[in-house]
């Protein structure tokens, strides 16, 4: 008798075989996280997707990540040693094609997702992580960077 698979795995299975697998090309996302476990966390859910993570724990790292690789989207912790996600952001919006800007919180009060969204941020992501939700933030930050702008080899 096979095992019982209940609806959330289901679901989970078809978006990494749907969206996370069927890239033809490695998007590259950097990810700004101050502790281990969230970067733990994060790359044991996008681990099987065809997406490419550069880790950091810095503003500065974060910032120095994006431009290098023209990283198409940023997923930010909101403390970091050396600053908060509004500096992260405030130097990268003002690129001629910034990344999309997932931020990551424990606390996902209505005043901070406001004020992500009002300064041009994609979306908020509750922390500890949800696979589904996870990988549905990211495809869909994907899908409207792919949109905005150029092609360019790493989109998929």
């Amino acid at each position: 008798m096979e095992p019982m698979i209940t609806a959330t795995q289901s679901r989970s299975e078809w978006l990494v075989k749907h969206i996370g697998k069927r890239a033809t090309s490695r998007a590259t996302m950097v990810a700004a996280f101050r502790h281990e476990q969230d970067q733990q966390d994060l790359e044991r859910i996008v681990g099987p997707c065809s997406w490419n993570l550069i880790w950091t724990r810095t503003c500065a790292g974060a910032i120095e990540a994006v431009e290098r690789n023209e990283a198409p989207i940023i997923i930010s912790g909101r403390i970091f040693p050396d600053g908060e996600w509004r500096d992260i952001w405030n130097r990268l919006r003002t690129r001629g094609e910034p990344p999309v800007f997932i931020l990551a919180s424990r606390s996902a009060d209505e005043a901070l997702w406001a004020e992500m969204l009002n300064l041009g941020g994609y979306n908020l992501l509750v922390k500890p992580f949800h696979p589904e939700e996870v990988i549905r933030t990211v495809h869909g930050a994907l899908m409207e960077w792919k949109d905005a702008g150029p092609i360019s080899p790493c989109r998929v």
